[in-house]
């Protein structure tokens, strides 16, 4: 029985949702042509199986390169759920999932300085790692050791090769939300795992790993100071101004 749908009225309903939304999705990427082609692949005599496989094959093409906000890109959500969905064994698929957070952090670089993008892509990296977390949770919760400890090892890498980038793209970042989502992201990662846990309370001496710093938002420049002309300085409270001596030698009331 597959861990993901104990039962299988759910499997089913997922399989139905999951090719409804390819069929969705992959006309508007494809965006076809009139002609013979086309309609042959809107053929019932097809089948929506194999329409199903060329769709996804072509349009994985075009939604390949596609970054948040696209019209594209989610299709290519559909097509990592399927490769996600159709991988079996626990620890590929929590590999998997760390590939998609590595991807999703990739498209916010190329858009962390464009106001039109950026919160989407952060809140797009941002639930990638929510799910990459949830699954090593709950492999780590019901899996066997030795799967526990290599997901913890894909666990250690994510952290490694996210926190610098991470830190540099939220410095670029103007958009509040888009700012939120990536801090939210940070705090997933850096969120003791199951394994993390239970190894701190099985040796208690272990020194548990440092909290992380909240990265300090950006402060404006300050605005240049401008030094008053002689005529507009003012004497000090309590001093009152000299009067200054005429040419004469006397005093000008």
């Amino acid at each position: 029985m597959d861990p993901r749908f104990p039962d299988p009225k759910m499997r089913d309903e997922f399989r139905r949702e999951l090719r409804a939304r390819v069929m969705q999705e992959a006309p508007n990427v494809l965006a076809p042509r009139r002609g013979t082609a086309w309609t042959f692949l809107r053929s019932p005599a097809l089948g929506i199986g194999l329409a199903g496989i060329l769709l996804v094959a072509g349009a994985g093409t075009a939604a390949a390169g596609s970054l948040p906000g696209d019209a594209a890109f989610s299709l290519k959500r559909v097509i990592e759920d399927v490769q996600v969905n159709l991988t079996f064994d626990d620890v590929q698929r929590v590999q998997l999932l760390a590939q998609i957070a590595d991807r999703r952090l990739d498209e916010l670089q190329k858009v962390a300085e464009r106001s039109d993008k950026a919160p989407t892509a952060s809140e797009e990296f941002a639930q990638a790692v929510a799910r990459f977390r949830a699954a090593v949770d709950a492999i780590q919760q019901a899996a066997p050791a030795d799967k526990s400890e290599k997901v913890q090892d894909v666990v250690d890498a994510a952290r490694a090769k996210h926190e610098a980038v991470l830190d540099e793209v939220q410095q670029k970042v103007d958009n509040e939300k888009a700012r939120d989502a990536i801090e939210r992201a940070k705090d997933d990662e850096n969120k003791d795992t199951k394994g993390e846990r239970d190894s701190q309370k099985n040796d208690p001496k272990k020194s548990p790993r440092p909290a992380r710093t909240a990265t300090p938002t950006r402060t404006p420049r300050p605005s240049p100071s401008v030094t008053p002309r002689a005529s507009e300085r003012t004497t000090a409270p309590g001093r009152s101004a000299t009067p200054r001596p005429s040419a004469t030698g006397e005093r000008e009331d």
